[in-house]
């Protein structure tokens, strides 16, 4: 017999009173039609088909479209029905029919146009045969086919006869069988990652059994399928730490790059917006700072490795620009020493991402070696899906403001400070430019009354941007496409017409051969994106006083003096002075595999990845303060980054009775290249020819070039015992050109296990409300690779300036470095242990995960002193950094109702870093930098004690205890005052969501929090500028300043200016524990709403589906943050992140 399953309808066993029953209700009450009646002619009964084990209600369908012909047939008669295999070619009707049903326990008869589908009437013989088998308890084959509910077969699944040792796997077309199993009831259950288990009762009676068994995406986490290092699976089967964030997440945040969306999602990474400039960086770091500075000046942040369809991103995540713009002029530092400007990564469209997975521990990056040191990003484009042509539409507009406003002083609040700050001070202020301590202009010659709030000026007005997509995408079984364009268009919320625009292209094709044993794919990626920014600096001058007179005059003219108070930094100038990039970026996946023989594949990924850019900013000489040294100046920059990557990979899979192998084989040739040009071009004869270098007078350049080398063999083995054991092994051998002979290579891997208790027999009955139990575990070693190329020899190159003079028409060169054999990787050793818990039918599960990495061998710039020639000499120091900490993540399924469900997700993260060791400290260059048992962040400073009530001042404790005002500089070995303050490490950090949905209608809001240390509010207000000096300050300080003695003040008195003889213990104040806080924010990250167009209407207009929706960005921040916004802590006048609202339109057509 031939049987119908949906993996929610388990079936009673065979020939049972139920059965008969149900099959009665079903004949009765079900007489279908396969397909809805449509005109046909009736003398087109010409047929053509081709299929292979095609389900025989599909063979009816076609019949049906060509000939008109309808099929009455019961579900009962169905349920018999076996797959079809046929090719015919214009045949008549009867002829195929006879095909089809010659092999089938069902037979037909034509009535005019119906062809009426009933079971044959079995044979004498047939009958002798099934009676004798039921008699005597003979053996039976039991067979299937396997497909998901588009009809597709799924090749690999996992078919079992519970409590016996019959196991078997689905082959390319789904097929499965037992060729003979004895009498008797058994549970025939199948799994396959990603899809929900199905588990049926079924009774072998001599007869053979044939089942057709439709499974259905699954509903638990647990086994839906992930993305990993050169592969996929399950995190039921997982032993590494790999976490996953959907295109549902990443479509629901209004952002441009796609790394914005993992804020707050992802446990164990940070993340930081440097700003809210269009295109700006955004910086990534997994479970801590590994890595000690480079230099005594430069800390960099240990970012990922960032692969792109499993293809290196060829620029990484650093800045992409050259020149100067609001996006480097601006940043907010967050105690990182890293470059900062606009980010490769706002090339990749955010609506072309499948995924976004994150790999952080050992045994998931070991496989990378020295690459994966720092974790892995891997991001996943999408690709088409079987089925019918479909096109996806989403258009959207946004509307940007400041998420966090700084209430500045009005006019009146800001005269009668300044005038304050002056009487404190007991100067006289007075309006002569000649009074060297009391001019004070904004009070003698601005007027008065005028008003103008400059950080909404500058800040504070509303931008409108746009975005839509569009994609094309369908298939069959053996080949899938999807094309799909976009653009975007994100306009500064700043005067002037600046903007960042990106045009992405995206395309992907797969195919397969008739039999599957052959697959290719090929991904492509194209964008260029234009940003144009205004010069760097203006957006600092929020804090200008609020009664600046007009900076233009009613021509629009810049006004560069107002009654000889001379305006050299004007506004408005910088909007004349723009720097223009244009980046294009390409990335390319091709991938081709071939089953040579049942569970060995062999294949290669080769990929290509570019990303180019130019630049150009201009200075005319409008722009600049009228004197006799004004010149037009201009610049011009070329960038390019390329990678080439080529894995040959080999792959085995072995499944057995109770277990499953698969090895996995690869090497690896990688070539990164960059390329960096840049011409300063000065004193143009005419402002019309600064496109051109050659309108220059005198030019300075600059050119660099980089080339890297990486080769690798790599491999990975996991075995899974009776689907609760598993074991897990990976290694690398890394080659690298970025050091000396000897020092090339270097050998890391991982071993993993993992043990599914919940398995276990008799744990079901012991705790029946955990439904999944698991613990794993893992330890591996990583390398870091030297951050620049070839630095173990000694390079020269020119002399940088394009002035110099030749020697005997020769051009000098310098030394750039000294030789060091010897630099070779640093090594890093991870400990991860992990409990799973899944309850209540896995409706709510629970991860918890302890971590321990240790890096040493540090690569680092080391100082030098000066009369060796060279500052720094690249060399491993011997320091061991240590990083460990808790992770935990939560989701639950809360409320399931047919109208109504609710769903949870939470993540959090604590993080401890530690210098574990550092001999000989106390004598190296480092000794004012770093301390062993503290953090790698640790800040020295000074003790601070408050406000004098006597003096006004701000006081410090002195290193012998005393108090004062002025504090000596350096440490106590160096006779100063300063001591360790503090950390800007992480104390935790995390994130949670809930969605709601009802009927059409559906919620999503996401909030992200965030505890560390950092500079308060009044370290921003000293850091911009000093209460009293002409600038306006934060309401904020109103009533908190000292005015008088025996006066208990939060401030210390007001400063006139920088002559003002009480203004010495601001520069102290800032690097003391009085300007640091532990800083802790909770945002509303992200909040959707998304409606379901009725069916009715979108029918109407030819639609499959439609969603209007609403999204927000930066919706709400709570925090005891005084002022401005705890993500940019220490700055409000930096360009400000923004609240982003989106309202668009979705449709499928």
């Amino acid at each position: 017999m031939y049987t119908f399953y949906l993996k929610f309808l388990v079936q009673p066993p065979g020939r049972t009173v139920k059965k008969i029953l149900l099959i009665m209700k079903l004949s009765s009450l079900l007489l279908i039609t396969v397909i809805l009646h449509v005109s046909a002619k009736t003398s087109a009964q010409k047929v053509t088909l081709l299929a292979k084990n095609a389900p025989l209600v599909e063979i009816f369908n076609q019949i049906r479209a060509q000939t008109g012909y309808d099929f009455a047939v019961t579900s009962a008669t169905l349920m018999d029905a076996r797959p079809v295999t046929i090719e015919v070619k214009n045949a008549e009707l009867h002829d195929v029919l006879e095909k089809i049903f010659d092999k089938q326990p069902l037979d037909y008869s034509i009535e005019n146009k119906s062809v009426i589908v009933s079971r044959k009437v079995p044979s004498i013989v047939e009958n002798v045969k099934s009676k004798a088998a039921r008699l005597f308890h003979l053996p039976a084959p039991v067979k299937g086919r396997v497909v998901d509910t588009l009809g597709m077969p799924l090749i690999g699944a996992t078919v079992i006869l519970k409590g016996t040792n019959y196991r078997a796997f689905t082959d390319n077309d789904g097929n499965f069988v037992f060729p003979s199993v004895p009498h008797g009831r058994y549970t025939l259950a199948i799994s396959y990652v990603g899809y929900a288990k199905v588990e049926m009762n079924i009774t072998v009676d001599g007869q053979e059994l044939n089942f057709f068994i439709i499974t259905r995406l699954t509903a638990s986490s647990l086994d839906k399928v992930q993305i990993v290092a050169y592969g996929k699976e399950s995190k039921r089967f997982s032993v590494g730490t790999v976490h996953t964030v959907s295109a549902e997440a990443i479509e629901k945040q209004p952002v441009t790059n796609p790394l914005l969306t993992l804020q707050g999602q992802v446990p164990g990474l940070s993340v930081i917006a440097m700003n809210g400039v269009p295109g700006s960086t955004t910086l990534l770091q997994v479970r801590g700072q590994n890595g000690l500075a480079t230099s005594q000046n430069f800390k960099p942040y240990d970012q990922p490795l960032f692969l792109v369809d499993g293809v290196p991103f060829a620029p990484q995540n650093v800045n992409i620009n050259q020149l100067s713009n609001l996006a480097t002029s601006q940043s907010f530092s967050g105690g990182i020493n890293q470059a900062t400007g606009l980010g490769a990564f706002n090339g990749i469209n955010p609506n072309d991402i499948e995924s976004i997975t994150i790999l952080t521990g050992a045994n998931a990056t070991a496989i990378y070696g020295t690459k994966g040191s720092n974790g892995v990003v891997l991001i996943t484009t999408k690709k088409g899906k079987a089925g019918k042509t479909t096109v996806d539409i989403n258009v959207n507009s946004q509307v940007n403001q400041v998420a966090r406003p700084v209430k500045l002083l009005s006019t009146g609040q800001y005269i009668q400070l300044r005038k304050q700050a002056y009487e404190l001070d007991e100067i006289e202020p007075s309006g002569d430019p000649n009074n060297y301590s009391g001019f004070a202009p904004d009070l003698f010659l601005f007027d008065q009354g005028k008003y103008t709030n400059w950080q909404k000026v500058i800040q504070g007005n509303s931008t409108h941007n746009s975005d839509i997509h569009l994609s094309v995408s369908g298939g069959t079984e053996n080949s899938t496409f999807m094309v799909s364009g976009g653009y975007t268009r994100s306009d500064y919320n700043y005067p002037g017409n600046f903007a960042d625009q990106r045009y992405s292209l995206h395309s992907a094709l797969t195919a397969a051969s008739a039999n599957k044993k052959l697959t290719l794919s090929l991904i492509a990626d194209y964008s260029y994106d234009q940003n144009n920014s205004a010069g760097m600096g203006g957006s600092a001058q929020v804090i200008m006083a609020p009664n600046t007179p007009d900076l233009r005059d009613a021509d629009g003219n810049l006004v560069w003096n107002y009654k000889g108070v001379p305006f050299e930094n004007n506004f408005y100038a910088s909007l004349l002075c723009p720097t223009n990039l244009e980046t294009y970026n390409f990335n390319s996946s091709f991938n081709i595999n071939y089953e040579l023989i049942k569970g060995l594949t062999i294949g290669a990924n080769v990929g290509f990845s570019r990303n180019t850019n130019a630049e150009h900013s201009i200075a005319p000489k409008i722009a600049q303060y009228p004197s006799s040294y004004a010149q037009s100046n201009a610049a011009f920059a070329n960038g390019a980054a390329q990678d080439i990557n080529i894995e040959p990979q080999i792959n085995y899979e072995k499944n057995m009775r109770k277990s499953m192998l698969t090895v996995l084989l690869g090497g690896t040739y990688e070539k990164n290249t960059t390329n960096t040009y840049q011409v300063q071009a000065y004193n143009y004869s005419n402002d019309n020819f600064l496109n051109s270098i050659n309108g220059a007078t005198s030019l300075t350049s600059w050119d660099g070039q980089g080339l890297y080398k990486y080769v690798a063999l790599f491999g990975r083995l996991k075995y899974i015992y009776n689907q609760k054991y598993i074991l897990e092994f990976s290694g690398r051998r890394d080659g690298s050109s970025n050091f000396g002979p000897g020092r090339q290579f270097g050998t890391f891997g991982s071993a993993g296990a993992g043990w599914i208790f919940s398995e276990e027999k008799g744990f079901e009955n012991t705790l029946p409300f955990i439904s999944f139990g698991k613990l794993s575990g893992s330890y591996g070693t990583t390398g870091q690779n030297a951050s620049q190329s070839y630095q173990y020899q000694p390079l020269y190159s020119p002399y940088p300036y394009g002035n110099t003079t030749p020697f005997q028409d020769i051009k000098q060169i310098i030394p750039v470095n000294l030789y060091n054999p010897d630099f070779h990787w640093a090594t890093k050793r991870s400990i991860d242990l992990s409990l799973a818990l899944g309850f209540f039918a896995d409706r709510l599960l629970l991860n918890a995960t302890y971590y321990r990495q240790r890096q040493d061998d540090q690569l680092v710039a080391y100082p030098l002193a000066g009369q060796a020639g060279f500052s720094t000499v690249f060399e491993n120091q011997d320091a061991t950094v240590q990083n460990k900490g808790w992770e935990f993540t939560l989701s639950s399924s809360n409320i399931k109702t047919r109208n109504f469900t609710w769903t949870s997700n939470f993540n959090l993260t604590f993080n401890r870093n530690k210098l574990l060791s550092f001999p000989n400290l106390e004598s190296s260059s480092y000794a004012q930098q770093y301390v062993v048992g503290q953090p790698t962040s640790v800040m020295f400073g000074y003790k601070y004690k408050g406000v004098n009530p006597a003096t006004g001042l701000f006081e410090f404790y002195a290193a012998d205890g005393t108090l004062t005002s002025r504090p000596q500089y350096g440490t106590a070995a160096t006779g100063g005052d300063q001591v360790i303050i503090g950390n800007r490490e992480t104390k935790y950090m995390g994130g949670f969501g809930n969605t709601f949905t009802y009927k059409k209608l559906s919620l999503y809001v996401f909030c992200q929090f965030n505890s560390s240390m950092q500079p308060n509010a009044l370290s921003a207000l000293y850091n911009n500028s000093v209460p009293g000096y002409q600038a306006n300050v934060p309401a904020y300080i109103l009533g908190k300043y000292w005015t008088a003695p025996g006066q208990n003040a939060e401030i210390q008195r007001l400063a006139s200016s920088y002559n003002s003889p009480y203004v010495d213990p601001v520069y102290s104040f800032v690097q003391s524990t009085g300007a640091y806080s532990n800083v802790t924010y909770l945002r509303v990250k992200t909040a959707s709403l998304s409606y379901d167009l009725p069916a009715a209407w979108l029918a109407k207009a030819h639609i499959k589906n439609g969603s209007v929706f609403a999204n927000a960005q930066n919706l709400f921040t709570f925090s005891d943050y005084k002022f401005g916004d705890p993500e940019q802590p220490g700055n409000f006048a930096a360009f400000p992140l923004q609240r982003i609202l989106a309202f668009g339109l979705n449709l499928k057509l």
